[in-house]
């Protein structure tokens, strides 16, 4: 039975720590960092990035935003609690983001106070663009265009 509504492929990625491409387990485990793209007006890049359903929103090291072209402080700036309970000045900019090959435009942090290695990936602007799915046991993450 149809039902009028197409099926859109799905991205799936490795759960891999991995920012120079091979898998890197962390403490034992492999974690869900996927590849994503930022393009902004000088330059265009693709980061891996760690997602976090306990972020409100992306959230990159201050260099990523000079490197894609933004002032870091033209952007909306914004105190941000991190899980550790410290607070970071984040400022936000509009920038196309893609992932899987799905292109949008989104709010994004930038903030020369975050102090993990690794990119993340957070709810707002993403989580309302895909069905989002963790398979713990089969090492995989779906994201599945809405």
């Amino acid at each position: 039975m149809k039902t009028g509504r197409q099926s859109r492929p799905c991205f799936q990625v490795d759960m891999v720590l991995s920012l120079t491409k091979r898998t890197v387990p962390f403490e034992g485990e492999l974690l869900p960092i996927i590849p994503i793209v930022l393009r902004g007006k000088a330059e265009t890049v693709e980061l891996k990035a760690y997602i976090d359903t306990g972020a409100s929103y992306c959230l990159f090291h201050a260099d990523i935003a000079e490197i894609i072209g933004l002032n870091l402080e033209e952007g909306n700036p914004t105190e941000m609690v991190l899980g550790d309970g410290n607070v970071i000045i984040v400022y936000l900019h509009q920038v196309l983001v893609s992932i899987g090959g799905i292109e949008f435009t989104t709010f994004v942090g930038f903030s020369k106070g975050l102090g993990i290695r690794f990119n993340i990936i957070g709810r707002k602007g993403i989580f309302d663009k895909f069905i989002v799915s963790f398979n713990e046991r089969g090492k995989e993450i779906e994201f599945k265009p809405v």
